[in-house]
C-alpha cells in the first residue's frame, strides 16, 4: 500500500492571474487554498486538465518598511470543474512546479 502526503494546504482567499502558457491575455481568479505544490482557485476561463499554466499572485507585506513581492509560477492544471449551480467560475486545481519572486 502506497500513502502519499499531502501538503499541508491554507484556506487563503487572494486575487491571482492566470494565462495558459504561451498566451498573452492574462485572466483574472480568485484562491480557494494554497499549498506548496498547488493551489485551487476560480477563474474566468475554463482550463482542460494537462494545460499549462502561468499564475501571478501579489503576497501582501507583513513587514512595516518591506513591499510586497509578486510570485509568478508555473503549473499544469490537474483537475477542473465546470461552473455549476450557484458558481459562475470554473475551479481550477493546478501544480506548482517553478516559481519567482519579483520584487517592485
Amino acid at each position: 500500500m502506497i500513502v502519499r502526503n499531502r501538503a499541508r494546504r491554507f484556506e487563503i482567499q487572494m486575487a491571482l492571474r492566470y494565462r495558459v502558457e504561451g498566451k498573452s491575455e492574462w485572466r483574472k481568479g480568485t484562491t480557494k487554498n494554497i499549498s506548496c505544490t498547488g493551489v485551487l482557485f476560480r477563474g474566468e476561463e475554463f482550463a482542460e486538465p494537462h494545460t499549462p499554466l502561468e499564475m501571478s499572485l501579489v503576497l501582501p507585506h507583513q513587514i512595516p518598511g518591506l513591499r510586497s513581492a509578486e510570485v509568478v509560477c508555473s503549473g499544469i492544471v490537474v483537475r477542473s470543474e465546470r461552473p455549476s449551480g450557484a458558481e459562475s467560475f470554473p475551479a481550477l486545481a493546478t501544480t506548482i512546479s517553478h516559481y519567482r519572486f519579483i520584487r517592485p
